[in-house]
């Protein structure tokens, strides 16, 4: 594969350049400007790509042992200086490049099995001892690696303890040892034989949290509940309103995502296709850029979209695509299946495309929007017709650019093309996957939403979902919902009493607690294209350190004596919500969602009281949905 150093950026200042010096800018501008849809705006991009030499070379991101070999000396010096989960993190990355069946795929798994054991996570060790070994891995050190399992296996209380430090004793001439320390080892290791079996403590596993169920379903959105439906209005679009009144704390859907993509700066910590933290990750045999926790998930991205992603993210890494450029690949390949779909879903646009109830776009045949259907994804809302002619051909000339790398790399359209621009704009698998990309890309931007998780006190953003029912509901700076996401599904919280037919709200980013008006209305304006005109922004709300209490609200004085009364437990739920041990009172939640209500009909908003609350809940449900609580001091036992 050639070799280039650009990146995408550069690429297109390149073509804007040569279209300058060519004195075909503006025409050109004028002439994509006057395209009808999104194929037609690809193809003219690869024209364009061929027209003016665009560099079409790139690099590839390959298996490498001097760099896994590399990475694993980095990794041991963040072990020795203590930073277990950081160790555990660069032997992973040292586990991606490290080639099928190694010895520096074995080296790579002992060392992150040590920085495991030391962070009590036995089971996860034992895994990577029995890969370390199924592999090149030295005999000269095996005697350690069966000590370490031994040790584990006797931490966990199982019996197989004794054989494993039998095993040590074996390998132990092997080892490189003068006389004096292989007569210590053999002495601890006789010893580990016949000391009984000690338990010792092992950390908790995470809290499993029930699934919620609807007892009456939603008859038009199988993921929600029927206290919630869709509507339409010219003016408001698709949103959400309460069929009924709706209380703080119940759960309204709780949606799976269509599809789900892990940010590149999570790729060693998360597994690729749950998304789910893993310490004892497995590689693709192929890439350095996909990691499982499981052979099940492994399995299944291979299945579903990995087959076609495998040696094409990596270049588009290299050309420094983002998670836009990423995902607009990544759903186009479940869309058409691989490329076996296109033709059936050609004709399932069509139907769509040509749908008369802006209402029911993108419901399935059986008059529900299934959020496992891409129907529903396609369906949503792209801007197109306010977007500038230059930002629409940005994303057309990325998305051809994917288009022409797809087309090299993978047989995404029944084989690898090596076809240049002119003679790809010719294949119709080829520039209908195009077209999908570039409507991708301007879905991405007002839909797509954070997959997160809880660290320690902070939420933090580590992949995105396309999750087709959730993008219906409306914006507001003061949210009337929170959303949560756990292991396979998003669930989505009222936290504000809403009344029958009142439209529910949601937050795309910019909170006016935390975030001054003109931002706000400038962010907004900018990514989704509407003049916010919520309650926030109508009355210009103040930032949180300016709000008033409620006890300078001229209110009742009966009615400042009840919420002074049903807020005394409030200062010790936060300290409990914060050091995660809610479990200590088991009406937390119950009073905390009381006052709530209590706070939501006696007060004015803004009030710094039910700011403060409600932030608690909020707290509260993250601790319920995914976690990775990693240690900010070095290991010190």
């Amino acid at each position: 594969m050639a070799q280039s150093s650009c990146t995408m950026e550069a690429l297109m200042l390149d073509l804007n350049r040569k279209m300058l010096d060519a004195k075909d800018n503006r025409e050109l501008l004028i002439k994509f400007g006057q395209m009808q849809n999104d194929e037609e705006r690809v193809i003219f991009a690869l024209q364009l790509m061929m027209k003016y030499k665009v560099n079409l070379n790139y690099e590839s991101l390959d298996k490498n042992s001097e760099k896994s070999i590399q990475l694993r000396a980095q990794g041991n010096k963040l072990f020795i200086g203590g930073w277990d989960y950081k160790a555990v993190e660069k032997y992973t990355e040292s586990i991606a490049y490290a080639t099928e069946s190694s010895e520096e795929l074995a080296l790579a798994y002992a060392n992150r099995s040590a920085a495991l054991f030391r962070i009590e996570k036995y089971k996860d060790c034992i895994n990577d001892i029995n890969r370390a070994l199924s592999l090149e891995y030295p005999d000269k050190l095996k005697t350690k690696l069966y000590e370490r399992k031994g040790l584990c296996l006797t931490a966990l209380g199982e019996p197989d303890a004794e054989a494993s430090f039998k095993k040590a004793l074996e390998w132990l001439d092997k080892m490189s040892l003068d006389e004096d320390k292989t007569k210590k080892l053999k002495i601890q290791l006789k010893k580990f034989i016949s000391a009984p079996c000690v338990i010792v403590e092992i950390q908790p596993e995470s809290a499993q949290y029930e699934f919620p169920e609807f007892e009456t379903p939603n008859s038009e959105v199988p993921c929600a509940s029927d206290a919630v439906a869709i509507k339409y209005t010219p003016e408001l679009g698709r949103h959400l309103v309460a069929t009924r009144k709706i209380r703080p704390g119940e759960i309204l859907a709780a949606e799976k995502p269509f599809a789900l993509f892990l940010m590149p700066e999570n790729f060693y910590t998360h597994c690729s296709k749950c998304l789910q933290v893993s310490m004892a990750m497995t590689p693709c045999n192929y890439c350095v850029n996909a990691m499982y926790c499981s052979q099940a998930c492994q399995v299944q991205a291979w299945e579903e979209y990995h087959e076609i992603e495998c040696a094409i993210t990596g270049p588009l890494l290299l050309l420094k695509f983002n998670m836009l450029g990423l995902f607009s690949m990544r759903l186009a390949i479940l869309a058409t299946q691989k490329g076996k779909y296109l033709d059936k879903l050609r004709k399932q646009i069509d139907e769509i495309d040509n749908h008369k109830d802006p209402r029911t776009k993108g419901f399935s045949a059986d008059g529900k929007l299934h959020s496992d259907q891409y129907s529903s994804v396609y369906s949503l809302v792209t801007n197109t017709e306010k977007r500038s002619a230059p930002d629409l051909f940005g994303r057309a000339f990325k998305a051809a650019y994917i288009t022409h790398i797809l087309s090299r790399e993978s047989n995404m359209f029944g084989e690898k093309l090596m076809l240049d621009c002119d003679a790809l704009t010719k294949n119709a698998a080829a520039t209908f996957v195009g077209g999908l990309i570039l409507k991708h890309q301007q879905i991405i931007p007002s839909n797509i939403h954070s997959f997160g998780e809880l660290r320690g006190l902070e939420d933090y953003e580590h992949g995105a979902a396309a999750m087709p029912f959730y993008s219906l509901i409306n914006h507001s700076c003061d949210s009337s919902v929170t959303r949560r996401a756990r292991k396979d599904h998003i669930i989505l919280y009222a936290m504000y009493p809403i009344e029958k037919g009142e439209q529910i709200y949601d937050n795309y980013g910019v909170h006016y607690a935390l975030t001054v008006k003109s931002k706000r209305q400038q962010k907004l304006l900018e990514q989704f294209y509407f003049k916010c005109e919520c309650e926030p922004c109508t009355e210009d709300w103040p930032l949180y350190d300016k709000i008033c209490s409620y006890q300078t609200q001229p209110l009742p004085q009966h009615a400042k004596n009840r919420l002074k009364k049903i807020l005394q437990k409030h200062t010790k739920y936060i300290d409990l919500a914060y050091v995660g041990k809610t479990d200590q009172d088991p009406n937390m939640l119950n009073n905390l969602l009381r006052m709530i209500e209590v706070l939501y009909e006696l007060v004015k908003r803004p009030c710094v009281e039910l700011n403060n609350v409600v932030e608690t809940v909020k707290h509260y449900y993250a601790l319920q949905g995914n976690r990775f609580d990693v240690p900010l001091k070095p290991y010190e036992k």
